[in-house]
């Protein structure tokens, strides 16, 4: 494993950090749905017998949505971090037949060679952005890498399909979304979403870690690490990667799915 990076290999691998995490229940039900959306857009019969990558699988919840909907499948859970990966073999106890759990760290190259064979889907969770905002705030090739890695993991017929965080892509979508915070909390008390308001939180984090490393972007958008710019990005990049198909499957503000298909 790779040592920690600003402290992001440390936080995932507390215990205490990651009780924390779970016990926000509004952030889980925010995650759940848009899993639960994710699983829906896999684009199998739900009686075919297929294998999944879950990438960043964390306690195995998409993996649980994935079993759910697809009661044939076969499953390798990915995470770099031991507490998250203990979480997983306790939730996903039941489907020991079906589910392999691999452990390592996607800021590195070499976290493929630990995984055997292909893939009908790969797919993600709330995880890859992690890699550019805690380890390179100035750059985001290690994503772009990684799309390009993903897809030797995906068969010829396959998809790879990701629910992440996504910033705008400059200061005028920007000032667009902050507009619709805006008008979101004047509507009245409890308007706003949980979600709305974590990402508010994470983007004054990402500011101020930009500020603390002398990042001079910091100083016109707060609220976008250096480099890390919008949906069309990420698309761009999956093309890069090889994808014959990629396309934003869905997206509300600084959340999107989104997907690249093999043919």
């Amino acid at each position: 494993m790779a040592k920690n990076i600003d402290g992001l290999g440390t936080q995932w691998q507390s215990p205490e950090h990651v009780a924390a995490w779970f016990a926000d229940k509004e952030r889980q039900a925010d995650h759940e749905r848009l899993r639960s959306k994710l699983v829906k857009l896999l684009p199998f019969d739900p009686e075919t017998s297929i294998s999944v990558l879950d990438i960043g699988a964390g306690d195995g919840a998409l993996s649980l949505g994935v079993l759910a909907r697809y009661p044939k499948a076969q499953l390798v859970c990915h995470d770099f971090s031991d507490t998250m990966l203990s979480r997983a073999r306790e939730r996903l106890a039941q489907f020991r037949e079906q589910v392999i759990f691999v452990k390592s760290d996607l800021r590195e190259p070499a976290w493929t060679h630990s995984i055997r064979g292909t893939f009908d889907a790969v797919v993600s969770s709330v995880a890859i952005h992690n890699v550019a905002e805690h380890t390179r705030l100035a750059d985001p090739s290690r994503i772009r890498e990684i799309y390009a890695e993903v897809f030797g993991l995906v068969k010829p017929g396959g998809c790879f399909l990701n629910y992440d965080h996504v910033y705008p892509p400059g200061p005028a979508v920007e000032r667009i979304y902050e507009k619709e915070r805006s008008n979101t909390w004047r509507a009245g008390p409890g308007t706003e979403s949980a979600m709305e308001k974590r990402i508010q939180k994470l983007e004054q984090e990402l500011a101020q870690q930009a500020r603390n490393q002398g990042n001079p972007s910091a100083k016109g958008s707060e609220s976008r690490p250096a480099g890390v710019r919008g949906v069309l990005n990420h698309l761009e990049w999956l093309q890069q990667a090889g994808f014959d198909e990629v396309d934003c499957l869905w997206k509300e503000m600084h959340t999107a799915i989104i997907g690249g298909f093999r043919y």
